[in-house]
């Protein structure tokens, strides 16, 4: 914990923390993220009728400390990006609140501005302090409580609401939807609801890949997206999953309108959508124009703007990898022979795809050089002449997908509606909204000077990358000082 924590006045760091926290909000709500969190509401609210306070204010906490972009990179890496002139002290704040706790808790002792929590099903107890005196809030002890803690020194405060659940049955419901929620979450989770977007997909369209205009793209996924939530039924329960979801948590649940299409697809003459054992459903542009640039020896002939179509799928992080993956497995050579022209490097062979993808979708300051790249590579697949591993089996690298993983990213926000159903359904009533917290330990996690390149090329190497777009998870193992000072340096 940070020195200046411990001899600091407990109320003025608890006054800091608060106006850390409203920064946060704003930051979050107003600035650059700002879209995304529009994005992320909508995808929350479009679920219910009518929109709920607690449920709006549970959904941004949901959005400051659980929610990551595509690299790992949560609102609080964006906030002290954006604020380099923040005190170490600030920043101790903050990076220890990567590593908050969500839980269920049963409150042991009170005292005037702190109590003793344990966490329901654990051994683990948290001294929780606040500026609001607990007389003045329904708190009791042995009551039972959702809530969300933040490190402040080694000490907690609360964050957003706190769900006071009727009895120890309530919390114990409460705690078994969460962790079976969580569950939601593993990779073999993500694994099998792509498994079962696609063939959910196949049972309707009667294909694995299906190419439409993209003026038709919206509607074809709404219908999609229909028979996933409204038609189709569990072969067990006889149920589809909006009835499910209307039984389990009260509400129904609407299927809304698909948003507007990004300009890479809204542009292209047309767009496939690809069913993939390992992405699941994906979007490409023109793709039947791609593919045909590498079953023609004379492409220039069939695809005239074939290097800009090429040079587009190469550079655009949006365009996942599997689109190159599909083609090379039936004309590997043809691959070989297009992207050696392309990329100017006669002995370019299948055995660094990867890296020349990864080099120009996710470029790293400081290997600007394309060979760079390929030594990194190497490097992570143990190839010290990569001539002598032509034939070997191809790696699986990391990608991103487009936006059109539309069912996928409907059970997310379900998830976030469910979670926050299950703390108003199980709740009597809600605490007065709390001041911010803190936690001795540390998330596990600090910004490499080269982002996630290198972890993409070994992930690809061993044959586990492209690896679902998902945020890694913050461990609460304490953050050394010097992983911290690392942080600090880079910003």
């Amino acid at each position: 914990m940070s020195s200046a924590l411990k001899s600091t006045d407990g109320q003025s760091v608890l006054k800091r923390a608060e106006h850390l926290k409203q920064e946060l909000m704003k930051f979050a709500t107003t600035g650059p993220l700002k879209d995304e969190y529009k994005r992320q509401h909508n995808l929350f609210f479009e679920l219910a009728n009518e929109v709920d306070e607690r449920e709006a204010e549970s959904m941004l906490d949901w959005f400051l400390f659980d929610w990551f972009d595509p690299n790992g990179e949560g609102v609080i890496d964006y906030f002290l990006d954006s604020h380099p002139d923040l005190s170490e002290e600030d920043q101790d704040i903050l990076l220890d609140w990567e590593s908050s706790v969500d839980s269920v808790f049963e409150i042991r002792s009170l005292d005037k501005n702190s109590l003793q929590l344990k966490e329901l099903g654990e051994t683990d107890k948290f001294n929780v302090i606040t500026t609001t005196p607990l007389d003045e809030t329904p708190f009791k002890r042995g009551q039972f409580i959702a809530a969300r803690l933040l490190p402040l020194g080694d000490r907690f405060i609360f964050s957003g609401l706190q769900f006071i659940m009727p009895d120890r049955q309530s919390a114990m419901e409460a705690l078994e939807m969460r962790r079976a929620l969580d569950a939601l979450d593993s990779p073999e989770a993500i694994e099998n609801a792509q498994r079962e977007q696609c063939s959910a997909f196949c049972e309707l369209f009667g294909c694995e890949e299906l190419t439409v205009p993209s003026s038709e793209i919206n509607s074809t996924l709404q219908k999609f997206q229909r028979y996933v939530f409204a038609e189709r039924r569990d072969p067990e329960t006889g149920m589809t999953p909006a009835e499910r979801f209307e039984k389990e948590f009260g509400p129904e649940l609407n299927v809304p309108d698909m948003p507007p299409l990004p300009d890479i697809l809204s542009s292209a003459g047309n767009v496939t959508i690809l069913c993939d054992d390992f992405d699941g459903i994906v979007l490409l542009p023109d793709f039947q124009r791609f593919r045909s640039v590498f079953e023609s020896k004379a492409p220039e002939k069939v695809v005239p703007d074939w290097q800009e179509l090429v040079w587009k799928y190469v550079k655009d992080p949006d365009i996942p990898i599997v689109a190159f993956e599909h083609v090379a497995e039936k004309f590997p050579e043809r691959v070989e022979v297009v992207l050696s022209k392309l990329i100017g490097d006669k002995d370019f062979s299948l055995e660094h795809l990867y890296a020349v993808l990864l080099h120009y979708k996710q470029p790293v300051d400081g290997l600007e050089d394309l060979e760079a790249d390929r030594q990194l590579w190497d490097l992570f697949d143990g190839n010290s002449n990569p001539a002598q591993t032509r034939g070997k089996s191809k790696a699986k690298a990391a990608s991103s997908k487009t936006g059109g993983n539309a069912a996928a990213k409907k059970q997310g926000a379900a998830k976030k509606a469910a979670t926050s159903k299950v703390n108003s359904n199980s709740s009597k009533k809600t605490a007065a909204k709390s001041k911010p917290a803190a936690r001795s330990s540390k998330a596990d996690k600090s910004k490499a000077a080269t982002k996630n390149k290198p972890q993409a090329a070994a992930k690809a190497a061993s044959g586990r990358g492209r690896a679902q777009k998902r945020a890694p998870q913050k461990s609460a193992s304490k953050k050394s000082a010097s992983r911290k000072s690392v942080s600090r340096k880079k910003r």
